[in-house]
């Protein structure tokens, strides 16, 4: 037991090595971004219907900060503020299936081609399946009157409404992002704020930034990406190297194992990377590496559920083949055209071949600070919450 807890906390440390430096640079690169795109600009470029706005929602997906279940109440929002049912199918596929902090990840991880085919990859999956759900899938409202968002619209802000700080944030509710708390006059977890103020300055919004990317998005991402690197060190440390190459075999039938697993559950692109990373260096094939990172982030049951509810059941199947065929057919061409581009971190107690240098170390120290941060913050004030409550009806 102890040799295995020893083995399983190198791999850990490993891991933290070396993905550290990119996922904090990734999250502040989120936090950036989403102080630059507001909601209402998304919602004015997403109404309309045809190709054109499918094609926008899915290359919108690819930068925007956004989980596989906080991107439900935004896609909703944004179909309620005029947005067509390809265009919140296309934007809910995409946006989970990559981010800022997946991508710079996946690059250290897997090496650049890897990196950059999986966006590829998300567009053109959201582009077909929100094409297909815009011609096959029948509507459930009349299109031409798309009721109030209730979570970001063009024509309403708290600025201009009369919303105070409570209905702003009853506008967000059911989302993650909106845990944070709102501060009367200041921008909540949505990049709402209270315009008639003026614009901000410089430092206040990069300030504002990297509130939203050092401490917001990990707030709500703290609890999977540690399960992520918790579950690939127990990989790394309990599977053997080549293992599954040749316990399992290569081919369609990993791929499919992986579709199987990655489709109902909520793994969110981040988290699920290093789990890939670690299954990859015990003989999974990259591209049924590449199936369940395209296939998990993409897909979970709260997913499926705002599908059925917004586009139909329909529109749920057209989504859900979509996703696994793609899936599995851009596995099976990575394996035959590009396996040999792969350029793994390096494996195994950091290791016999390399020292880490003082940036990695920092990276990691850093990342696990962030998270340890971001899960106090999460659990700490509802348990002190709980606990003053009780002892006040004691």
């Amino acid at each position: 037991m102890g040799a295995f807890l020893s083995r399983w906390l190198s791999e850990f440390w490993t891991i933290s090595i070396e993905s550290g430096v990119w996922l904090v640079a990734g999250f502040v690169l989120a936090g950036l971004i989403h102080t630059l795109i507001p909601n209402a600009w998304m919602a004015k470029h997403l109404a309309g219907r045809g190709a054109w706005p499918i094609a926008k929602a899915s290359l919108l997906g690819i930068p925007l900060p956004l989980c596989s279940c906080s991107v439900i109440p935004v896609a909703a929002g944004l179909r309620r503020s005029g947005a067509s049912r390809g265009a919140s199918a296309a934007f809910t596929i995409s946006t989970p299936q990559t981010g800022e902090e997946s991508i710079p990840l996946t690059w250290a991880l897997f090496g650049p081609v890897f990196a950059l085919v999986r966006p590829v990859i998300a567009v053109a999956t959201a582009f077909t399946a929100g094409a297909l759900i815009e011609l096959l899938a029948p509507s459930h409202e009349r299109e031409d009157e798309p009721n109030d968002s209730a979570l970001t619209s063009p024509r309403r802000k708290p600025g201009d409404t009369g919303d105070t700080p409570r209905e702003c944030r009853a506008t967000h509710a059911g989302s993650p992002r909106s845990r944070e708390g709102l501060v009367e006059g200041k921008a909540c977890g949505h990049g709402c704020a209270d315009e008639s103020s003026g614009p901000r300055s410089l430092p206040s919004r990069l300030v504002e930034a990297l509130r939203f990317g050092l401490v917001t998005m990990p707030k709500d991402l703290a609890p999977w990406l540690l399960v992520g690197l918790v579950l690939s060190a127990l990989i790394g440390a309990a599977i053997p190297d080549d293992w599954i190459e040749s316990n399992i075999g290569t081919g369609i039938v990993p791929m499919l194992m992986m579709l199987l697993v990655g489709l109902p559950l909520y793994i969110c692109a981040t988290s699920t990377t290093p789990v890939a990373f670690t299954l990859v260096a015990a003989g999974l094939s990259p591209g049924a590496a590449l199936v369940l990172l395209l296939a998990g982030p993409a897909t979970n049951m709260a997913t499926m559920a705002w599908v059925v509810k917004d586009l139909g059941k329909r529109a749920l199947a057209i989504y859900l083949v979509v996703i696994a065929v793609f899936a599995v057919a851009c596995g099976l061409a990575f394996d035959a055209l590009l396996v040999g581009t792969i350029r793994l971190a390096e494996t195994g107690p950091l290791h016999e071949h390399a020292a880490a240098s003082a940036v990695q170390i920092s990276g990691a120290i850093a990342l696990i600070a962030m998270l340890l941060l971001a899960l106090g913050l999460r659990y700490i004030p509802p348990m002190l919450g709980a606990k003053r409550h009780a002892e006040a009806h004691a």
